[in-house]
């Protein structure tokens, strides 16, 4: 077929229209400007949104997508924040979230979902058991299980009970020439072959397209106890975080607010109670009643140099309280300006003290303010550059103060990026994390399974270029409530 330009777009369509009916693809502007938007609220316009009924029908549109030579963009609840589900190059958007199946095999302690099952979901069901699906990132009452694998999402119990990849045991999908696939088996033990499954986790959606998942699950904790401590301020919560697990204790969640964050929560949740000045450790013990008095006397005793005795939850309904103001954080920033640069940078446990020296000093200098939030146990904290969008100056400042500081933590022996991947918001960053050498053996990869390169072009290893692109604004997403 002979096809070029406008032409070729059209028979395209026509033929996708064809195969998968109408109502599957989206053309209209309305329901395109929300196919094509993310967390980041950066927006580029697609040629259609196909939205998935069956998982079948992946393999019909890469299928397609290869004939005609047209991008596809995977996309499932939306909630990312470095541009991985974005349209950069137009072509088409392939709506996941359709595939919605759960079923729990309480014999195996296994959970089979579709791509697009909300991650809360998923513990829900599995709560039903008397399981748990222990990760948990902010947006798990949002984000779909195919984004979490797409870039190994981490959460607030991360640094106790490990991140999604700990908890993949088969994957179904399709490549990117549209044959269909099974990575791993859900089986405990599986050992025939190269793992391509985790080759598929964490690779934001380059290497194929993921419509199932076989989760493995634990047994759910008897009871949780939540402590809200103050430290005088960031040095010293730092310290008492170190001093907690010297002691050899590990807390499920342990997350920190700076002062700057909790001053935007206080005005964004008229629940949050914090004075002025602030600065949070919000930690929970969890296990049965035994584990958590002995965990909480050691946690106590090492934390008592660095921060007053904690405030302690009395109620479920009141830690619930506690973790809604914390997972609201993102959504909060935008109390000190309309637009945000933000990372989920991780760092070496003891540099975080000269990382947010740095920081927050070259914010001072820059006139940018710069709050902090994230997972204090595992060093993964996401900083924020804030800015005034229809302001160039305080853009390029932003993006100034952002830039150095990404360099500052590799610098120190961080990494770009801990949960939220890389799309096209961060691929400006590759080349400080990784040697020529380390780029092009992904690169080698990604031409091995997409030669015809239609599978999230563009993204992780191709540097973006941001000039003169900013976030659209008052876009209201459903997380922001």
């Amino acid at each position: 077929m002979d096809l070029s330009g406008r032409d070729s777009n059209r028979a395209a369509l026509a033929e996708l229209k064809g195969s998968l009916g109408n109502s599957r693809v989206e053309t209209s502007e309305e329901n395109l400007f929300f196919e094509s938007i993310d967390h980041s609220r950066y927006f580029f316009r697609p040629e259609a949104a196909v939205i998935i009924g069956d998982p079948s029908d992946v393999g019909t549109v890469l299928k397609l997508a290869n004939k005609y030579g047209v991008c596809v963009s995977v996309r499932g609840r939306g909630t990312g924040c470095s541009g991985g589900a974005l349209p950069q190059k137009g072509g088409w958007v392939l709506d996941l979230s359709g595939l919605g199946e759960i079923k729990i095999n309480a014999s195996t302690w296994v959970a089979e979902v579709g791509a697009g099952v909300i991650t809360a979901d998923i513990d829900k069901a599995a709560g039903e058991y008397g399981l748990f699906y222990p990760p948990d990132p902010s947006s798990h009452l949002y984000c779909s299980i195919g984004g979490n694998i797409a870039c190994n999402a981490g959460g607030l119990r991360a640094a106790k009970y490990g991140v999604t990849r700990d908890y993949v045991l088969a994957l179904e999908g399709y490549l990117p020439s549209g044959e269909f696939v099974r990575f791993g088996r859900p089986l405990r033990k599986f050992s025939v072959g190269l793992n391509l499954r985790d080759l598929w986790i964490g690779s934001e959606g380059l290497l194929g397209v993921i419509t199932k998942a076989f989760l493995k699950l634990a047994r759910r904790p008897e009871k949780t106890r939540t402590y809200l401590f103050f430290p005088p301020n960031s040095k010293a919560a730092f310290r008492c975080v170190s001093a907690i697990l010297r002691a050899r204790v590990m807390p499920s969640i342990l997350e920190f607010m700076d002062s700057q964050s909790c001053a935007c929560a206080k005005k964004y949740c008229p629940e949050a109670s914090f004075a002025d000045g602030s600065t949070v450790l919000l930690a929970e013990l969890d296990g049965s009643e035994a584990q958590i008095d002995s965990a909480e006397a050691e946690m106590l005793s090492a934390a008592a140099n660095y921060a007053p005795p904690p405030e302690i939850a009395k109620t479920s309904a009141d830690a619930q309280k506690l973790w809604a103001i914390r997972r609201k954080c993102s959504q909060s920033m935008y109390e000190i300006a309309d637009s945000k640069l933000n990372q989920d940078i991780v760092l070496p446990s003891d540099r975080a003290e000269e990382f947010f020296d740095y920081f927050n000093s070259i914010g001072r200098d820059n006139n940018v303010a710069t709050p902090t939030f994230g997972h204090a146990a595992d060093g993964n904290y996401h900083i924020h550059a804030m800015y005034f969008g229809s302001n160039p100056k305080s853009a390029a400042a932003a993006r100034f103060v952002m830039d150095k500081a990404v360099a500052k933590c590799v610098s120190l022996g961080g990494a770009v990026s801990g949960e939220h991947g890389i799309g096209i918001l961060k691929s400006r960053y590759m080349s400080l994390q990784h040697s020529p050498a380390e780029i092009e053996a992904m690169r080698a990869v990604k031409r091995a399974l997409d030669p015809n390169n239609i599978l999230n072009s563009g993204k992780v290893l191709e540097p973006f270029n941001l000039d003169g692109i900013y976030p659209l604004k008052g876009v209201r997403l459903p997380w922001d409530k």
